[in-house]
């Protein structure tokens, strides 16, 4: 195949000019000058009008967050000009374990989309702290590290283990150095001596959300700082303006991390994070650049990442630069997908094992299983605040055995129940703010053990809830007076469904419209999925109890006083 008549983004020179692309079956044989009229070729596209840029690649994703299997994420990025990613599948392994882990791999097997694999260090996330349905040792990531896709060790969460030198994760970095494989990081509010401890164990990269000078200060000790562009968590104009005060940042790739859907399918993957880069002041080479060639070189695919001869023929055809239009998608020397559509749907002969379809192992609740009991008179309820940021404290009354709090209008209940069938552990803590007024909001969905967490102001209606996914297979519920007032069903694994992204986002639209309606206007997804997650900053619910993150240590959630302790405290 010849490619002629297009405009060559050179990321390795910063250049932009004509030029033609010869392709022998899935490598770019050479790359001339337009002046150069005796290539010639059994096929020749005309791209007048298109600049040629490599395949957008993303260094860190969770496929699973998409909620859809491999083959039907596939078909939902390529037409983006996504041709690869780097998965970590430490969702599916939080549920299944290695199963999971394999299960993620094997559905990724003869797809157009290159899925390559990081081996999930947060199983759980953080041991002790929350029951996920396994856990990884370092002999898991070893075994992990023999598979020829799994080309390192995925983000190593558990930071403070790392800089305390806990056994679990120390052994396990230490598989990885002695590996030398890549090892990814994820670490929240570390700087100085603590960052270069981090950094010191080989661990060399980070997709927080930061500002313009904390990603130049993590550049300067060599790190790699993943830029997330999706919009729950969007770095693009921190990253922009780091660009402005430091010049060409080679140490800045562009990932997704998480992409709900929805977004997925109306905002795009990689290529809004391109575009919005551009939009924001980035040259159009230097944002390609940070969605191509420096991620390939970050994941060590040097045959990536670039269009030049002996590389792989993964390139877009963009049909406007500054808009970062992707009309056309090649991979591997073949058009995946054209005009925003997948020429031939994708198709996987793999199927998710039957664990996967009975995943949610919770007995059927009701009404009284939401109670918060107790004896004495009152109760010094610790109180979540600012999505749990924060802590408070109230006093609340105590009738008959049970704390009395829905007479406070800003609070809802959240609880968390052990879904994976290994305890009966479940715990509830008060959440302040969340803007609940009613109802009750739940999903199987919940960073990283993916527990049952269940959100509400009627006891009644969170039973419900719980129910409802229950029969589903997991997924997201609203209800409201005992009605079911959305459901997105995701029966594998209570992560993912088996159908197109497209149908997926439907049913997660109308769970946000329902979750408005009663009071959760503000990113009512992240306020499921990333409470109960005991790395994050500064007090998590997990069905373990209430998570001190600083100290990794429980605090009680309620502490019961009798009367004469109530009036000592009030004298």
């Amino acid at each position: 195949m010849v490619i002629t008549g297009g405009l060559l983004v050179n990321v390795l020179t910063r250049e932009i000019y004509p030029a033609t692309v010869g392709i022998c079956e899935d490598t770019i044989a050479y790359v001339t000058g337009a002046e150069d009229a005796a290539v010639a070729g059994a096929q020749v596209v005309d791209a007048r009008g298109c600049w040629l840029t490599p395949g957008l690649i993303d260094a860190h994703m969770h496929i699973e967050s998409t909620h859809a299997t491999p083959q039907h994420f596939a078909d939902a990025a390529l037409p983006r000009g996504v041709t690869c990613v780097a998965q970590d599948p430490h969702e599916m392994a939080n549920v299944l374990g290695l199963e999971g882990v394999h299960a993620m791999r094997r559905a990724a097997v003869g797809l157009p989309l290159r899925v390559l694999t990081l081996a999930s260090t947060c199983v759980p996330s953080v041991p002790g702290m929350e029951t996920s349905g396994a856990e990884f040792g370092a002999a898991e990531i070893d075994a992990l590290l023999d598979e020829a896709d799994v080309i390192g060790l995925a983000e190593v969460m558990d930071f403070w283990g790392v800089i305390r030198q806990k056994p679990r994760v120390t052994e396990i970095v230490k598989v990885g150095r002695a590996r030398g494989a890549l090892m990814t990081g994820h670490i929240r509010q570390l700087g100085g001596r603590e960052l270069n401890t981090y950094l010191a164990a080989g661990i060399d990269s980070d997709h927080e959300q930061l500002d313009a000078a904390g990603i130049l200060a993590r550049s300067r000790l060599g790190m790699t700082v993943e830029i997330c562009c999706c919009q729950a968590r969007d770095t693009i104009p921190a990253a922009v303006e780091a660009w402005r005060m430091g010049g060409p940042l080679d140490a800045v790739v562009f990932v997704t991390d998480d992409i709900p859907p929805q977004e997925l399918i109306s905002a795009g993957h990689l290529d809004q994070g391109v575009r919005r880069a551009i939009q924001w002041g980035m040259p159009a080479v230097e944002a390609v650049r940070a969605a191509t060639l420096l991620p390939a070189r970050r994941l060590r695919q040097y045959d990536l990442g670039l269009i030049a001869p002996g590389r792989k023929a993964d390139i877009l055809l963009i049909d406007d630069l500054n808009a970062f239009h992707v009309a056309a998608t090649m991979v591997n020397g073949r058009w995946a997908a054209r005009g925003g559509q997948m020429l031939e749907p994708s198709t996987s002969a793999y199927a998710m094992p039957e664990s996967a379809l009975h995943s949610v192992h919770v007995p059927r609740l009701s009404a009284e299983d939401f109670a918060v009991v107790g004896h004495g008179s009152r109760a010094r309820a610790r109180v979540l605040a600012q999505r749990g940021r924060e802590l408070k404290e109230r006093l609340l009354p105590v009738r008959a055995g049970q704390v009395v709090w829905q007479d406070q209008p800003d609070l809802a209940l959240v609880s968390v129940w052990h879904r994976h069938g290994r305890t009966q552990d479940h715990a509830s803590v008060l959440l302040e703010g969340c803007g609940l007024q009613r109802g009750a909001l739940a999903t199987t969905y919940a960073h990283d053990a993916h527990n049952l967490v269940v959100v509400g102001r009627d006891p009644g209606d969170m039973a419900a809830a719980a129910n409802a996914l229950r029969e589903a297979g997991g997924g997201y519920a609203a209800v409201c007076a005992g009605q079911v007032l959305a459901l997105a069903a995701l029966p594998v694994a209570g992560i993912l469904a088996d159908r197109p992204v497209a149908e997926i986002a439907v049913e997660f639209d109308q769970f946000c419209a329902a979750a408005g309606d009663l009071g959760v206007s503000e990113q009512p997804l992240k306020l499921l999925t990333s409470l109960p997650l005991p790395v994050v900053p500064s007090f998590r619910p997990t069905d373990r109890g209430l998570v001190d993150v600083q100290r990794q240590a429980f605090i009680p959630a309620f502490e019961f006083l009798d009367e004469d302790t109530t009036n000592q405290e009030a004298r």
